[in-house]
């Protein structure tokens, strides 16, 4: 260590107030990275026909951004029948890996492409404590059912993959 000759000299109690400064905060940082998703994740599941995407974003003040997106690949023409019904054709609901329905999630986006057929977007800000499905580590899903509204008939369940988090 090189010191200034004016510079005053430290002694050994200043080195060690350093050293477990440097400590504690290296230790209050790896316990930020681990209470829950630091930043987005994102889990996606393709299964025959369909894509379904859960991610999962900490916005702050023990908030979290829950969104998920869906594609079920059929035609144009299915995929605008969907649409054209009356109500919407899709019902999303984030649960717990032990089989608990924690909450619904509203529609903020459908379409019908040719690329992707049948799509849907959906998103919920909520607290920490909404994906808190269990005491220590929680693991999340989503569940996605396509319904026939002409005929009130569920015409698939598709599940995204888990994520998995420690949240309040």
């Amino acid at each position: 260590m090189i010191m200034h000759p004016t510079a005053p000299a430290r002694g050994r109690a200043g080195r060690r107030t350093l050293r477990a400064l440097a400590v504690t905060a290296a230790t209050l940082g790896a316990v930020a990275l681990t209470a829950g998703p630091a930043s987005a994740e994102t889990n996606c599941t393709g299964s025959g026909n369909a894509t379904v995407c859960l991610g999962i974003d900490g916005v702050g003040g023990g908030r979290f951004a829950v969104h998920v997106g869906i594609d079920v690949h059929v035609s144009r023409a299915v995929a605008q029948e969907y649409l054209d019904d009356a109500g919407d054709p899709f019902t999303v609901w984030i649960k717990g890996d032990d089989g608990e329905f924690l909450f619904r999630l509203p529609v903020t986006a459908m379409g019908a492409t040719d690329l992707s057929g049948l799509s849907g977007d959906f998103d919920l800000i909520v607290p920490g404590t909404a994906l808190n499905e269990d005491s220590g580590t929680d693991e999340i899903i989503a569940v996605v059912t396509l319904t026939d509204t002409d005929t009130n008939t569920v015409t698939a369940t598709y599940t995204s993959g888990r994520i998995v988090g420690n949240w309040p």
